[in-house]
This record gives structure tokens, C-alpha cells and sequence, in this order.
């Protein structure tokens, strides 16, 4: 009888196993302890996604900011630009950076530990002016894009003094 009621969870924890791989879901074999029946996967984070680039956007006088965004010129700024990025977005905020923060960082578009630091230093002088308003987290996202001061550009891509 015992050798029965073990194959019997067996199967049941096969049938169930087959059942939730067709529908994307994950079973317990009953015997690990679980009834065999498909249960939900864990969920998971959504990938955070990184900005890749920049997209020009139109200033006062003819002139324009480079702010990072997901790709060029696609006004999607939900993305974020961390240690480790290499690309036009980290450019461009390193550029902010020296230009409208005064962080005197080597414009590599590598997104080091000195960008890293120059981003907490924005953060926390944001901080300064708008109240605790940003994580000073060296993470350069959506909630400090709102509130950055970028540098400004003339039609033909040369650096002005100013920012905004």
C-alpha cells in the first residue's frame, strides 16, 4: 500500500509539473512536501532600463539641453544611468555635471566611481535647494532627471556657459 500512495504523488507530481511548465507556472512534486499542484511563480523586478543616449530638447533663445534618455532623441527619460554604463548618456550627463555642478570630471561617457561621486554631489545639492526631494545614491533616474540642471547648446551642438 505504501509503495502505492508514493507512486501515486509521484504522478501527481509529474501531471503537476507538466501542467505548470505548459502554463508558465511552478510546481512543489508532492514529495517535497508540496501538494503537486501548480502554484504561482515568484515574481520578479522588472529589468530597470538604462538610458542609452540623449534627446535634444528646445530651450529659450534657439538653444537646447542634452537630457539622457532611453535612446536618441525618444523623450523617454524613464530610465536610469548607473555605474558601469559606457555610452552617449553618461556623456552628456558628465557634461551637465562639469558644466552646471562645477565637478571638473573627465567627459569619457564612462560612468565610474568619480561620476558616481559627482552624481551624490548634485544629488545632495539639489537636496540643498529643493528639500530632501533625492536618494543620494550615485544613480542618475527618472525623480533626478526632474529636478537636474542641464547644460545648453547652441542649434549646432557647441557648448554654452549657461544651464537650466
Amino acid at each position: 500500500m505504501q509503495f502505492r500512495s508514493k507512486r501515486i504523488n509521484l504522478v501527481a507530481g509529474v501531471v503537476g509539473a507538466l501542467t505548470a511548465a505548459t502554463l508558465g507556472l511552478s510546481a512543489t512534486p508532492a514529495s517535497a512536501g508540496g501538494s503537486g499542484r501548480p502554484e504561482a511563480a515568484p515574481k520578479t523586478a522588472a529589468a530597470e532600463v538604462h538610458c542609452t543616449s540623449f534627446t535634444w530638447v528646445p530651450s529659450d533663445g534657439g538653444l537646447y539641453l542634452h537630457r539622457p534618455s532611453t535612446t536618441a532623441n525618444s523623450g523617454n527619460y524613464n530610465c536610469v544611468v548607473a555605474r558601469g554604463d559606457h555610452n552617449y548618456a553618461v556623456l552628456a550627463l558628465q557634461e551637465s555635471l562639469n558644466a552646471c555642478y562645477t565637478q571638473g570630471l573627465k567627459e569619457d561617457s564612462d560612468f565610474g566611481p568619480a561620476t558616481e561621486q559627482a552624481v551624490k554631489n548634485a544629488q545632495t545639492e539639489i537636496n540643498g535647494i529643493h528639500g530632501p526631494v533625492l536618494s543620494v545614491d550615485g544613480r542618475f533616474g527618472p525623480k533626478t532627471s526632474s529636478y537636474f540642471s542641464f547644460e545648453l547648446y547652441r542649434q549646432d551642438g557647441s557648448h554654452t556657459t549657461g544651464c537650466r
